[in-house]
């Protein structure tokens, strides 16, 4: 009987020692379990804030090059402006010699219109002192149809010139006359159409051509 108690307390023992040989194991799994979370959860916050920290630095950098480009297109805007305020000695010379050629031609053209209104009005009020020049003759039929460079009033005058003329003169100015009077013709819209027969250089390439002598 005491055999059998023996071998009892002995099982006992045994396995009281074996439960506290395999408590560590257990105890050691729990925390290289909880220590692998552990890490887990550090790499994810780890990760987390490089996110942020590089979404801020691209933040940064996006100003930067916005900052950059409206300086640019300032500095640009204002380097327009100094040019346009301080333009440079070519380019003032430049427009000077520009506006003396306009200034030249405009002078010509006045000298021109007004050698050739004197000549046709020499010719009709004192013939003995009138002589012919084919230049002012050219600007005349250059101008006829012109009423800014021949006046209402001095007009008649030059048709009276021409009414007699010859050659090529007279080709010249029948297909000159002409020309206003198909434009006329050929013009499909009725309002352009009026207007046309309503300008100055109509009514007078009208009575040009009524004017001019005839092929015998």
């Amino acid at each position: 009987m005491n055999s059998d108690n023996t071998k009892k307390l002995k099982r006992k023992r045994k396995q009281k020692e074996k439960e506290k040989a395999d408590a560590p194991k257990n105890n050691n799994h729990k925390t290289d379990k909880t220590s692998q979370e552990n890490i887990v959860q550090s790499n994810q916050k780890k990760k987390k804030r490089r996110l942020k920290s590089n979404e801020v630095s691209n933040d940064a950098t996006t100003d930067i090059e916005t900052s950059k480009s409206v300086l640019s297109s300032k500095e640009v805007s204002d380097e327009n402006v100094k040019t346009a305020k301080n333009p440079s000695k070519r380019q003032l010379k430049k427009e000077k010699a520009v506006q003396a050629a306009v200034k030249k031609m405009e002078s010509r053209r006045s000298y021109a219109m007004q050698k050739a209104l004197n000549y046709v009005s020499l010719w009709k009020h004192s013939r003995n002192e009138w002589k012919f020049e084919k230049l002012k003759q050219i600007w005349l039929m250059d101008n006829l149809l012109d009423e800014n460079s021949i006046s209402d009033n001095l007009f008649p005058v030059v048709l009276e010139y021409f009414e007699g003329c010859k050659g090529m003169a007279r080709e010249v100015l029948l297909r000159k006359g002409m020309e206003i009077i198909r434009k006329a013709e050929a013009e499909t819209d009725e309002d352009n159409k009026n207007e046309i027969m309503m300008s100055t250089t109509y009514k007078r390439a009208r009575q040009l051509l009524q004017t001019l002598p005839t092929d015998k």
